[in-house]
This record gives structure tokens, sequence and C-alpha cells, in this order.
């Protein structure tokens, strides 16, 4: 008995031997990709807060809002990095504070 294949059966060469015999086209190389340069889709689920402080800072700065999210994450990214979980948690909740007094303050003890 014979099984049932589960895929499609596959097409038969139509060409000339003639095909078989040419080496095939070279395949474009693959570089270093730049990954600072790739364009990626980005699906963003954000707060309605969240989107009014961003339309307001696309208003100031006058750029797309996918830089200054770009901007966001690198500053979140470098600054968890730099300042170690403990100091980094106390500097979010410095941040849902949402004052920027306070906030001043609070970077103030940093001596940047």
């Amino acid at each position: 008995m014979l099984k049932e294949s589960k895929g499609k059966i596959p097409k038969l060469f139509a060409g000339s031997v003639n095909d078989l015999t040419k080496p095939s086209k070279p395949r474009k190389e693959k570089g270093k990709e730049d990954l600072k340069h790739q364009k990626k889709q980005k699906t963003l689920y954000i707060s309605l807060d969240i989107n009014k402080k961003l339309i307001e800072l696309y208003g100031e700065e006058g750029r797309r809002q996918s830089i200054i999210v770009e901007d966001a994450v690198n500053l979140y990214y470098y600054l968890r990095q730099a300042l170690g979980e403990k100091k980094f948690d106390e500097l979010m909740s410095a941040i849902r504070k949402e004052d920027p007094e306070f906030l001043r303050e609070y970077m103030g003890k940093f001596r940047l």
C-alpha cells in the first residue's frame, strides 16, 4: 500500500537540458544590515493620556511621531542600563507622579 502524501505534488521541470546546465543567478549578498535605518512596522497600543502627550511633543518638536517614540525607547533603554534596576525603578516611580517640579528636584540629586 502507498502512503498518501499530505503536501502538494511537485511540478516537473518544463525547461530544456540546456536550462539545467546553466549556472543559476547569483543571489544578492546579505551584508550587515543597518538596524537603525531598516524600517519595521510598528503597532503601539497606548492610552489616551499617552497619545495626548505624544501629540503635544509632536507639535512642540515638529518631528515625526516615530522619531519621538524611538528617542523615548532609547532613553528608557540606556537609563535602565546606566542606573541599574533599583535606581531605574526609583526614577520611574518619580516619573509616574507626573509632577515636573518634583522630578526636577529628584534629578538634581544625580548631579548631572
